[in-house]
């Protein structure tokens, strides 16, 4: 597997039966395997049976351009797990680009070979509320560069959002379902 992405932590390893993975990331860190860009990945084709991506065609320039490099290494059959955001806050600015609707994502990643599976919602109208309501105090408030304060608030955040969760699971109304945080999509390389 490819997990392209990676990041300076390993979130997703203990998830995956795969007899090995590769993390490739823009930036060197403790987690990466390979320094490497998603629209040119240093791999040849046919190389992986299945590849990872998460929270990352966001920050991606030419995303229909990765979404191709990520077909070309994926072995003919193999799958691709790819997650990207509906709603969120700028971040890792400059680079950060674009956001998606479950239409946009079917598109770019049919327009590079793939079929889609399945595409899964990732929170819906209350979650979103939420997400957003969560970002912009730990922003206000600069939590992450203050880390008493930021474990203090973040037991009440976390009740907070287990609220808001089980109260999108009540709603079951076309209405709250028109809002997601993101979607996950599984293709198929055809």
């Amino acid at each position: 597997m490819l997990d392209v992405g990676a990041g300076d932590v390993d979130r997703y390893g203990k998830y995956f039966a795969v007899s090995s993975i590769v993390r490739m990331d823009v930036h060197k860190g403790p987690n990466v395997d390979v320094v490497g860009s998603a629209d040119n990945i240093p791999f040849p084709d046919n190389s992986f049976d299945s590849v990872l991506c998460t929270q990352v065609f966001e920050h991606l320039q030419y995303p229909q351009k990765s979404a191709t490099e990520l077909s070309r290494v994926l072995k003919r059959g193999g799958y691709a797990i790819i997650t990207a955001p509906q709603m969120n806050e700028l971040h890792e600015e400059p680079y950060d680009f674009f956001r998606y609707t479950k239409f946009g994502l079917d598109c770019v990643f049919s327009d590079a070979g793939f079929e889609v599976v399945e595409c899964l919602q990732r929170g819906g109208y209350f979650a979103m509320l939420a997400q957003i309501r969560i970002r912009h105090f730990i922003d206000s408030y600069r939590l992450y560069k203050r880390p008493v304060l930021g474990k203090m608030v973040a037991k009440c955040l976390a009740v907070y959002a287990r609220i808001m969760l089980w109260r999108d699971k009540q709603d079951m109304s076309e209405a709250g379902r028109k809002h997601a945080i993101g979607w996950c999509i599984v293709v198929k390389k055809k």
